[in-house]
């Protein structure tokens, strides 16, 4: 990740307040950073679904082309009561901070975490998924 892409990052998130509303979906805000947290604990290997292959990659792809909801692989979904369970906003905000600084500091050979519809990526479609996931969520409340 480039350190224009991870100040973007760190701007939009500055704007989030707790009780920002959603554009679409049923995630809060701060569902949805732990949400994306998870996403990045999932890339450094630290974190995993309890689902795999749900979905086919193709799938998810259609889907997100045509600006469908992906549904998220077992526990990684916040309103379902999965994931990483929220605390205390600002912290939480500064553990996601922390992990896309860890993310981008990563080798490239690095063994990345399994995505559970992907499968194995490298660094380069991890840092595209990463971004696209971020925005996806960050244009959800507007900011």
């Amino acid at each position: 990740m480039k350190d224009e892409e991870i100040e973007i990052i760190f701007q939009r998130l500055d704007k989030l307040r707790s009780d920002s509303s959603p554009l679409f979906g049923k995630m809060n805000a701060h569902q949805m950073i732990c949400h994306c947290t998870d996403q990045m604990r999932l890339a450094l290997g630290t974190f995993r679904a309890e689902e795999y292959g749900r979905l086919k990659a193709e799938e998810v792809i259609s889907l997100s082309k045509a600006g469908k909801t992906v549904p998220a692989a077992k526990g990684l979904g916040q309103v379902e009561g999965g994931g990483t369970k929220p605390t205390i906003f600002e912290n939480d905000i500064a553990i996601l901070k922390q992990h896309v600084l860890d993310f981008s500091k990563l080798d490239e050979d690095f063994e990345f975490g399994i995505h559970p519809y992907f499968g194995n990526m490298n660094k380069e479609k991890w840092i595209r998924l990463t971004l696209y996931h971020l925005n996806h969520h960050f244009s959800q409340f507007g900011i």
